[in-house]
């Protein structure tokens, strides 16, 4: 296992909301921390400590064991942010603040954003030059094009069933 700091939480959206509502809310951190449990599945725990008047929002998801989508900032605030579906595992009152823990597989990095946006455009019908210059104004502008691919991401992890299969071992043992 690899631990590292954790600079920047952002909720990006969830299944029960609409996408407008939750595109980059992003959760203030007093502090934090993210755990590579270098599973295959591509695991993560994140411990991301924040403060109190966020309690209702992170039980609220607790309560519902409704999974969302997340962006991530791990060691200094200019790294580019990994992607990952979480789900809320505990909400701890702490003397001052809350401490939040969150189970996550990762679904996109830079790189893998990448790649996916370039398909997309190739389908598009984008060639030669016109590829080049809608890539580099679709990747800079991380706005529709790269919410749709985060869309389809989270899709295909939650068809994955890889909480399903977490908790089918929970029950079990």
């Amino acid at each position: 296992m690899k631990t590292f700091k954790l600079c920047s939480l952002a909720v990006l959206f969830d299944d029960d909301h609409e996408k407008e509502d939750l595109e980059g809310k992003q959760i203030p951190l007093v502090d934090g921390l993210i755990i590579n449990k270098e599973e295959a599945k591509k695991n993560w725990l994140v411990e991301a400590v924040v403060d109190k008047n966020w309690r209702r929002f992170f039980e609220e998801y607790a309560e519902a064991d409704q999974q969302f989508m997340a962006e991530v900032t791990i060691t200094k605030k200019t790294n580019d942010p990994a992607t990952l579906v979480c789900s809320v595992k505990s909400v701890n009152e702490l003397s001052e603040h809350l401490s939040v823990h969150l189970d996550g597989v990762i679904v996109a990095k830079k790189d893998d954003l990448s790649d996916m946006l370039l398909k997309n455009l190739v389908k598009e019908g984008f060639s030669g030059e016109a590829l080049y210059e809608e890539f580099k104004k679709r990747k800079k502008d991380r706005g529709q094009a790269i919410q749709g691919i985060l869309t389809t991401a989270y899709e295909q992890v939650k068809e994955k069933g890889y909480y399903e299969a977490e908790k089918e071992s929970e029950n079990k043992g």
